[in-house]
């Protein structure tokens, strides 16, 4: 049996009516999560204590749909399909109280999924999760009208192929597409499916990677998009397209979470350049929205004066390599 639900974007619950328009459709598996912060994390068979918790709607997509409704935007949400159970119950609820327009479905065959993670102040993260490919699949099953009108669609590497029908209605419709592959742009396969849906591609590359990011961006653009988001943690992020080319240096932060950073930086180019600002302008954006985001427990989009004061004092390089 299945409940489907159509949220508005004033917060109200509808059945059977038309949706607002969203300017940014993010497309992806969701699930509940919640997250606790330690100093390190401690060894096997031992314990440690918590500094911190949070709870929060888990998957990038997700990450991505409430921060940029957090800044104002009318956000749209394509998901995966929850179970008829308390926390599927939680998460359309919270997606309510957000307003974020899509339609959702309770499926009571189904077990919403979850996760926990473990942050420590290195950065790093160890999750456990309950992520299962029944409810995966239901995602090429999912509502996809709220994408024809949009001005921009993100999606993830890890939802694929069950993320290819919304791809293929953004493709019909001639909606610029970002793809965050993560440190998934090796796989040479994976980028062959995906690529050719991407007009911006984002890729990570770790703290301590020696690989040069124009050889990875040249690999990307020759593919055929059009432009290329690299971030590397503390170093900040580049962005390189055939004619411009920039790095820009994060600020120096308190690091407690980091959990979510890369989505919080999707989050903040989108919202950049959905208000139409140049690509140094949405970047810096995006670098600084996701270094706040890890001085504070959960992914979360701070508030937009703070991250436009922030973006506004960050260094920009017009050259490749990071510094």
């Amino acid at each position: 049996m299945l409940d489907k639900m159509f949220y508005d974007d004033s917060g109200g619950r509808a059945k059977n009516s038309q949706p607002p328009i969203p300017e940014v459709v993010c497309v992806g598996i969701v699930s509940p999560a919640e997250v606790y912060t330690v100093d390190r994390m401690p060894e096997w068979n031992t314990g440690a204590t918590w500094s911190g918790r949070a709870d929060y709607i888990s998957e990038d997509a997700a990450i991505v749909a409430t921060s940029l409704k957090q800044w104002g935007l009318n956000v749209g949400l394509v998901a995966n399909r929850l179970g008829d159970d308390p926390s599927g119950h939680n998460v359309l609820d919270e997606l309510m109280t957000l307003g974020i327009t899509g339609h959702f479905e309770l499926d009571t065959t189904l077990r919403t999924p979850y996760e926990i993670v473990f942050a420590d102040t290195s950065g790093g993260r160890t999750f456990v999760w309950d992520r299962r490919i029944e409810v995966l699949k239901t995602l090429s099953q999912a509502d996809i009208s709220i994408i024809e009108g949009s001005r921009h669609v993100y999606a993830d590497w890890y939802d694929w192929p069950h993320n290819s029908v919304a791809l293929e209605e953004a493709q019909r419709n001639e909606i610029p597409v970002l793809i965050n592959m993560e440190d998934r742009y090796t796989d040479s396969r994976l980028a062959d499916d995906l690529l050719p849906y991407a007009s911006t591609v984002q890729v990570s590359l770790p703290e301590h990677d020696d690989t040069d990011p124009e050889l990875v961006a040249t690999h990307m653009l020759t593919k055929g998009v059009s432009s290329v988001l690299i971030t590397g943690a503390s170093k900040g992020s580049k962005y390189i397209s055939g004619s411009e080319s920039f790095s820009v240096k994060a600020p120096s932060v308190n690091l407690v979470d980091a959990n979510g950073a890369g989505a919080v930086f999707s989050a903040g180019y989108l919202y950049g350049v959905t208000k139409g600002w140049d690509s140094k302008e949405s970047v810096r954006f995006g670098v600084a929205a996701a270094s706040i985001q890890c001085e504070v427990v959960g992914p979360t989009a701070a508030d937009l004066e703070i991250v436009m004061e922030t973006a506004s004092c960050l260094i920009t390089r017009d050259r490749f390599g990071w510094t």
